[in-house]
């Protein structure tokens, strides 16, 4: 029998929510909309304090789900006045999923009707699959396109389908984290043997961390090279907030961290995506520095910025311009704080990055 007749595998769509009442129903409409015919979808509400549950009510008819995450903070959270929780109720819904595939979409995004099934093909195609990613394009909170566009793929992943854990790992170290969350379509077999989200070690990039950790058990991942997430881009997201204030290194780098101190990922590793997650640490650093800068921190940006100014870093991104400008800038800081000016330009350029984030987040030009 050919694959064509067989039976269609069922596929949970898993929607985390919180306080999701103003996207949650475009959301589950574009989701009832998909051409794949086998989907159990499941909605777990994080405690909402606004509409959530009446909107899911209004699908139930439909064969929407609801279920309810009601665990409060957790005790090793306890020293974190910023913890959302938010990978716990992602975890919960997945085991609330009926389905051979498990896909976490997301309460405020928007999914082309395609996506699923495209995502079983490649699952069906490839057995040793355990994740499967796709590219998304950047929408605003009235869900029209925004200049931000559309994500591109490293061309070393854009050019193998599926990866294995070396060639994801290199392209991770190179290029930062380029698999999208709400895209992902997991295979039940492979979360249940490897487990969920680990927060409490890796934080805000949980997400990552295991989508490593799938390749690094033997595992491949797959990523359909087409925007089929319209990811939606608002002020209320944590991440953006995160962002905007954060000092500290982000939690990315926790991760590499994590698998680049094991000596059988050491082996694997290439010299020059090594060269290039240096690099990319370095300009974390400047966008700590100007955080601390626009708040009149000049000693702890002062620390920051003299951990990024290496010459072998600029060697490194002479290739890469969009890394070059961002280590020139915070070259400038540095020599800014040498004059005496490093407050005020930390405030300028802030104001500036903050006005080109939101001239980003315009819609397209019609």
């Amino acid at each position: 029998m050919s694959d064509s007749h067989l039976p269609s595998p069922l596929v949970s769509i898993c929607i985390p929510a919180y306080n999701a009442e103003a996207t949650l129903g475009e959301t589950l409409e574009a989701v009832l909309a998909q051409d794949y015919p086998h989907l159990d979808i499941v909605v777990s509400d994080n405690q909402s304090t606004d509409g959530t549950k009446a909107v899911v009510e209004r699908y139930a008819a439909r064969g929407v789900r609801y279920c309810w995450h009601a665990e409060g903070r957790p005790v090793w959270a306890a020293a974190m006045p910023h913890y959302i929780g938010g990978f716990a109720n992602w975890n919960f819904v997945l085991t609330q999923g009926r389905g051979d595939y498990l896909c976490l979409f997301h309460s405020d995004d928007l999914y082309e009707p395609t996506i699923v099934r495209q995502q079983v093909a490649v699952m069906q195609a490839h057995p040793n699959v355990g994740a499967v990613f796709t590219r998304m394009r950047m929408i605003g909170e009235d869900s029209r396109p925004i200049r931000m566009g559309i994500s591109k793929l490293p061309d070393v992943v854009s050019e193998r389908v599926p990866l294995a854990f070396p060639t994801l790992l290199n392209a991770v170290l190179a290029h930062a984290n380029f698999l999208p969350a709400p895209s992902v379509m997991l295979r039940r077999s492979v979360v249940e043997q490897i487990g969920g989200f680990d927060e409490r070690h890796f934080l805000t990039s949980a997400d990552l961390e295991l989508w490593l950790r799938i390749a690094y058990q033997g595992y491949e991942l797959a990523i359909i090279d087409q925007p089929l997430l319209k990811y939606r881009i608002s002020q209320r997201q944590f991440g953006g907030q995160y962002n905007k204030l954060r000092t500290t290194l982000a939690d990315m780098f926790g991760v590499l961290d994590h698998y680049l101190s094991q000596p059988d990922v050491q082996a694997v590793v290439q010299p020059q995506s090594l060269a290039l997650y240096q690099v990319q640490r370095a300009i974390d650093h400047v966008l700590c520095a100007m955080n601390l800068l626009a708040q009149g921190k000049v000693a702890e940006a002062r620390v920051l910025l003299q951990q990024a100014m290496y010459i072998r870093y600029f060697i490194t991104a002479l290739k890469h311009p969009r890394l070059l400008a961002r280590l020139i800038l915070g070259a400038c800081f540095w020599v800014s704080l040498r004059l005496g000016l490093g407050t005020l330009l930390g405030r300028l350029v802030y104001r500036s990055y903050q006005r080109d984030l939101q001239r980003r987040r315009q819609p397209l030009n019609r």
